[in-house]
């Protein structure tokens, strides 16, 4: 809420109110699509995220694409060295993206 202070540590989504919430995804998504290229953008990801955050990030994407690919569950877990639960949270993912980000994955 107001006068709120957030560290830069770990934060649980569900302990923003729901504005809060939309408030950072709508700056996030803004300030993004300000790039004026793609290289712009990627260098300014790369300095905003740690370096685990873009690890994280990557293997997010990694893992999604090989999903999409329709490689097992097992198979991607031993090849990426992640848990069953790292695999379904992506898989939650997926379920929520349309066709458009879907194609992104290929």
């Amino acid at each position: 809420g107001v006068g709120t202070i957030i560290s830069m540590g770990k934060i649980n989504h569900r302990d923003l109110s729901r504005q809060e919430y939309e408030s950072l995804g709508r700056e996030l998504h803004k300030t993004f699509a300000k790039a004026d290229s793609v290289v712009r953008l990627t260098k300014f990801i790369d300095l905003l995220l740690t370096p685990s955050e873009r690890i994280m990030l990557s293997r997010r994407i990694r893992i999604a694409k090989k999903i999409v690919q329709k490689e097992g569950q097992i198979h991607i877990q031993e090849e990426l060295g992640v848990g069953q639960s790292t695999v379904d949270t992506v898989e939650r993912l997926l379920e929520k993206m349309g066709p458009k980000e879907r194609r992104m994955l290929r």
